[in-house]
């Protein structure tokens, strides 16, 4: 297929037809591989990120193509030859063509530079090893050759997932969870060879030996699937989950709960990160322990701790929470809790908790009195804890409908200085 590369979009074809020009003044050559290869032969969306594989000194045309193309460079590794530019909303990772050598399992590679062939024959699966050379005329790209010695499309075609080496699992477990995904997204099957390593690398555990950052990064790449429940279903399938989270385990339920989450895009959904919201579905039937366990073994980001933290409570008061019997009863019960947590309450719940929690996030919580503590002061409330108790007061009248203005707002907190 020669056509491949007229399936970019302008504006990326123009940027890579400017580094091209750069990169032949550089005595480099410049391919587009990876993902992004795999995805315009499937014909689905390539995303953001673009991985371009350099045959030349990579460190010395980035920060020459930074300054054409007016982006930023967000990351350079001079030892793995790596680095990445952002342009616009574009994230390009460039990699010098290299071979790689474990010198331990789950270890970082030792890296030499390399011809495309041998970088390419690195690489985890076959669909993954798949290459278009940039060509330039004028503005644009010419259309050329997919680069296939290793019958990425073939497999592609058959929807077959393949590992390219034997090692590879142990050499890099992180190939487990990426191949985890991929099969999940594309509906791939691996071949005999390749079920057989995923089953090998299982039972070895080679999961284990992996930095918990490491897979740490690997669970936040499962979040942004487009259906993070399939990935979970198939690594349970497989006997992986318990690896990574004991006590994950995939049921209908969650399949359910990610289902409403995603049919809900502008409601509740709006008010809390993605990502926060997703995680918590996934790990909402696990147990407390089991979420403790999870905590203490990754260095979570604070609002992911905070909301993990904050199910683990909300779901023991779930029966209170229920039986509320006003707005400010539920105001009180839910105001020391992230929002993150209470959106994952909203679509894990029944029906009229989910009621209330909508009510809740998006008119409840943002609810200001008609009065402020200015306001009070000049009504006589003294400085001082009745302050702050008579406000938390008319925020709570105010919620359950008893004061409606400013006028009966005043008049309230006048009676609540004769009764007191």
């Amino acid at each position: 297929m020669d056509n491949l590369i007229t399936r970019l979009e302008p504006e990326l074809r123009r940027l890579l037809a400017r580094a091209v020009d750069l990169a032949s003044s550089v005595q480099a050559t410049l391919w587009l591989v990876g993902g992004v290869v795999r995805d315009l032969w499937l014909g689905v969306p390539i995303g953001r990120d673009i991985d371009l594989a350099v045959e030349g000194d990579v460190h010395r045309i980035v920060p020459l193509l930074a300054n054409v193309w007016g982006g930023d460079i967000v990351a350079q590794h001079p030892s793995f030859g790596t680095a990445s530019i952002t342009v616009g909303n574009w994230l390009i990772d460039l990699a010098q063509t290299r071979t790689e050598r474990y010198p331990r399992p789950a270890v970082l590679p030792e890296v030499q530079p390399a011809p495309l062939a041998l970088d390419l024959f690195r690489r985890d699966f076959s669909i993954n090893a798949m290459a278009i050379q940039l060509v330039a005329q004028g503005n644009d790209l010419l259309p050329m050759p997919l680069f296939d010695p290793l019958g990425g499309a073939t497999d592609l075609a058959a929807r077959r997932l393949r590992l390219l080496h034997e090692q590879s699992l142990r050499d890099d477990p992180t190939r487990l969870l990426r191949g985890l995904r991929l099969a999940a997204r594309l509906d791939l099957t691996p071949d005999a060879a390749t079920r057989a390593q995923f089953q090998e690398a299982i039972a070895a555990q080679y999961l284990a030996l992996l930095t918990p950052e490491r897979v740490q990064t690997e669970l936040c790449l499962t979040l942004s699937e487009p259906d993070p429940a399939a990935v979970v279903a198939l690594a349970d399938r497989w006997g992986v989950t318990y690896q990574i989270v004991p006590g994950l385990h995939w049921t209908p339920a969650m399949t359910e709960r990610l289902a409403r989450y995603q049919r809900d895009p502008a409601h509740v959904a709006a008010v809390a990160p993605t990502d926060l919201v997703i995680a918590g579905l996934l790990l909402y039937d696990v147990s407390d322990a089991e979420l403790m366990m999870f905590l203490r073994r990754y260095h979570l980001p604070t609002p992911v701790r905070r909301m993990l933290n904050d199910l683990i409570a909300l779901r023991v008061r779930l029966p209170t929470i229920a039986s509320a019997s006003s707005p400010s009863r539920l105001d009180a019960l839910l105001q020391p809790y992230s929002v993150a947590a209470i959106a994952v309450l909203h679509y894990a719940t029944d029906e009229l908790i989910q009621q209330n929690i909508a009510r809740y996030l998006h008119e409840w919580r943002l609810l200001r009195p008609p009065l402020n503590g200015d306001d009070l002061r000049h009504l006589g409330v003294p400085p001082g804890p009745q302050l702050g108790q008579l406000l938390r007061r008319l925020r709570a009248a105010t919620l359950d409908g008893l004061i409606t203005d400013r006028a009966t707002a005043e008049q309230w907190v006048r009676q609540q200085l004769v009764d007191s």
